[in-house]
């Protein structure tokens, strides 16, 4: 049976192995998603890479302002066979990498998701704070493994507050009065931290409708 997973040590030799043809690969682009959260939430933040090349080994390493980062989800279409990488989660600063030689995993080249990343937000989060994702130590190996030069996109986290304006577990009519009353000022309803409950706010909580907030 072919082995599919790889460790960070394999990797490494590739990336030493494959050094010396740095910039024989076209460029990428790495762009994180950003989403918003409560404070305590755990938060799952996509990751995409865009090429014009077939993948044939990546790495990078990911951080979130100190927040812990429990798991890496390898659940993106290169990834549907059923192999994965390996990263060093759960931790505050994780390294992602993974090897691909093996043509029934691979997809063609676009704009695809990679990787899911879940991110822990502290309870203590102020609204209308934002937590930055970022990656750095970054690395990528066309199929022909050669290096190509990898662009970083940050995303993260934007802090809201409780749509569940009222406390009774769901978000409905009762919070939608409550926004309402609250029109123009800087109280509870103004969920996304701006200092005034108007149309974004309004709209977010429409967006969470039915759910706990």
């Amino acid at each position: 049976m072919q082995m599919r997973h790889f460790t960070l040590m394999s990797t490494a030799a590739l990336m030493t192995a494959t050094a010396g043809i740095a910039g024989g690969a076209d460029e990428v682009t790495l762009r994180i998603g950003s989403k918003t959260a409560k404070a305590g939430q755990t938060i799952t933040v996509p990751i995409s890479m865009v090429t014009t090349e077939l993948v044939g080994g990546f790495e990078f390493t990911l951080s979130a302002e100190g927040n812990n980062i429990p798991d890496i989800n390898w659940d993106g279409p290169l990834f549907s066979n059923g192999w994965e990488g390996w990263d060093t989660s759960p931790n505050e600063l994780v390294t992602v990498s993974a090897a691909c030689i093996f043509t029934e995993d691979q997809v063609g080249p676009g704009d695809h998701l990679l990787i899911n990343v879940p991110v822990e937000i502290p309870a203590d989060a102020e609204v209308g704070s934002f937590v930055t994702v970022n990656a750095s130590n970054t690395w990528f190996a066309n199929y022909a493994f050669e290096i190509g030069t990898v662009i970083v996109i940050d995303g993260g986290v934007q802090i809201r507050g409780s749509a569940d304006i009222e406390g009774n577990g769901i978000v409905g009519p009762e919070d939608l009065s409550a926004l309402l009353a609250q029109w123009g000022t800087d109280g509870p309803a103004d969920l996304d931290g701006d200092d005034t409950t108007d149309g974004k706010d309004l709209a977010m909580l429409l967006t969470l409708w039915g759910t706990d907030g």
